[in-house]
């Protein structure tokens, strides 16, 4: 039922929040993919013990640039974070020119 609740067009962003921090692993999943999940929210799945739910939640819409920006710092989660559709476009031209002046980064 929690799941179907997600379903709702009419469910709160508070309810999405709550659902994100559920013990049932599907409703986490379907949690972190929701488009009402807070920035602040999208987060704190990147601490699930599920792959897949962290994943999700990192492809968020509105995951944080700011998170986005420390991510690219580590060499774990650079490549990845490289290619998030919420990377700063000044970030992106950094990357670019780095790239340019040191080809053998990429």
């Amino acid at each position: 039922m929690r799941q179907l609740a997600l379903d709702d067009l009419e469910s709160t962003p508070e309810l999405v929040e709550r659902f994100s921090r559920d013990p049932d692993e599907e409703v986490r999943y379907r949690a972190a993919k929701d488009p009402r999940l807070t920035a602040a929210s999208a987060v704190r799945p990147l601490d699930d013990p599920h792959g897949h739910i962290r994943q999700a939640a990192f492809w968020h819409a509105r995951f944080p640039a700011r998170v986005i920006v420390r991510l690219l710092r580590d060499p774990h989660t650079a490549e990845p974070a490289a290619r998030h559709p919420a990377l700063p476009v000044p970030v992106m031209k950094r990357m670019l020119q780095l790239l340019q002046l040191h080809p053998q980064l990429s």
